[in-house]
């Protein structure tokens, strides 16, 4: 090729290129992203109505609200109850004798219920996985935008997560309740980042609990329960195994080795240490921002240090339906264990004066979702509603995270 021709073919890439700029300027302009840029997330009865099938990992997902489900209703604000008994989530390890008896009964009628409601319900246990799936899969596009432009919506790797997956588990825990028909039933934790022996802590304490409980919960492992799920990897099955909250991306589901307590507990207590370092700006914790007119965020390496690896660890050493965002909340050990990780965002908020590195932009506490109530109400959520536990009726147990809090404040 002479050089007339390569000068040729440059300005030939150059118009190409320059058009493709052009469309897509256009296509930004007709879209109204030059209008509302900076504004907050906000799931309408639209995007419900548009949603259509996400992906996760390269792969498929179809987790679209069911058609039988009733999408032409009112939406109705939500409305913290900031007043009335105070219910206390208590840590699962914890739980013994007669106490222990009453709640497994209570936690396996309620799912079994659960488990059972017709497709139609969105309080289903199959609905309640779509729901996580929808959000969480770019199943949800930006309402006036393009999904084909990947202007689609997911709660994981920005600054959602947090406050997203806090409502997400308090309704699941109030249609617990509906289904009891016992409004002070709570949804216990599994309280897997405490791996610390009580006879040797340093720190001395006359109330809560300072048992270790890295351990899967027992109540979860039964199974010819409701709570069981047998699509998990074997070694959730194997007593007294520890949960690795330190998984490396290149450890993945089956690939990852389990660890024998020596070496798990001191890797977790690393791990926490890092999960929960106050940080110095609020996407260290929080992750980074997510707005109206954003693209999809898929990256890892974008999320809260809470998310990046405790989070994600534990997705991948429970394994099974629980590896993949889109099936993962199907499984009711899910509830449990992010109850946890809630607890841990409120024990951050707690810690020294992190709470000034709480985000104050409207884009994050004006963010909007929707979710089913426990009794088929569809609700208008903000995150500015869900930013104090006491507004929302619960509290959690004290526990011993003396065993990573040294130096992670």
């Amino acid at each position: 090729m002479d050089i007339t021709t390569s000068a040729q073919q440059l300005r030939f890439n150059f118009l190409i290129q320059l058009t493709a700029y052009v469309v897509l300027f256009i296509n930004v302009m007709q879209s109204g992203i030059s209008e509302v840029q900076g504004a907050p997330v906000r799931i309408t009865l639209q995007t419900l109505q548009n949603c259509r099938n996400g992906s996760t990992f390269s792969r498929t997902t179809s987790c679209c609200p069911a058609p039988d489900v009733d999408l032409n209703v009112p939406v109705v604000d939500f409305v913290p109850k900031r007043h009335g008994v105070c219910r206390v989530r208590k840590a699962l390890q914890c739980l013994s004798g007669e106490e222990l008896r009453i709640y497994t009964e209570k936690l396996t009628t309620a799912y079994e219920i659960m488990r059972n409601l017709p497709a139609s319900d969105p309080r289903s246990l199959m609905q309640q996985g779509r729901i996580h799936c929808a959000y969480c899969t770019g199943s949800f596009t930006h309402d006036g935008l393009s999904a084909a432009a990947n202007f689609t919506i997911d709660i994981h790797f920005n600054w959602l997560f947090l406050p997203w997956h806090r409502t997400f588990v308090y309704f699941h825990e109030r249609i617990l309740q509906k289904l009891l028909n016992d409004e002070t039933f709570s949804l216990h934790f599994w309280n897997f980042d405490n791996g610390a022996d009580a006879t040797n802590s340093t720190q001395v304490e006359t109330e809560g609990c300072f048992k270790p409980g890295h351990f899967v919960p027992r109540i979860y492992n039964n199974n010819s329960t409701s709570t069981f799920d047998s699509n998990r990897s074997n070694r959730t099955l194997v007593p007294y195994i520890v949960a690795d909250l330190s998984i490396p991306g290149a450890e993945f589901f089956p690939l990852i080795p389990v660890r024998v307590a020596d070496e798990a507990v001191p890797r977790n207590r690393e791990a926490m240490r890092i999960g929960m370092e106050r940080g110095t700006i609020p996407r260290d914790f929080f992750g980074v921002t997510f707005k109206y007119g954003d693209v999809r965020i898929v990256n890892v390496t974008s999320a809260g240090s809470l998310e990046f690896q405790p989070h994600s660890s534990m997705h991948r050493w429970i394994g099974g339906g629980i590896l993949l965002p889109g099936t993962a909340a199907f499984d009711p050990m899910f509830y449990t264990f992010h109850a946890n990780f809630d607890r841990l965002w409120h024990i951050w908020m707690e810690t020294g004066d992190n709470r000034k590195l709480q985000p104050t932009d409207p884009d994050w506490l004006d963010a909007e979702f929707l979710f089913w109530d426990e009794n088929q109400v569809l609700r208008r959520v903000k995150v500015r509603d869900t930013l104090s536990i006491g507004d929302l009726g619960y509290s959690y147990e004290k526990v011993n995270d003396a065993f990573w809090m040294e130096g992670a404040e």
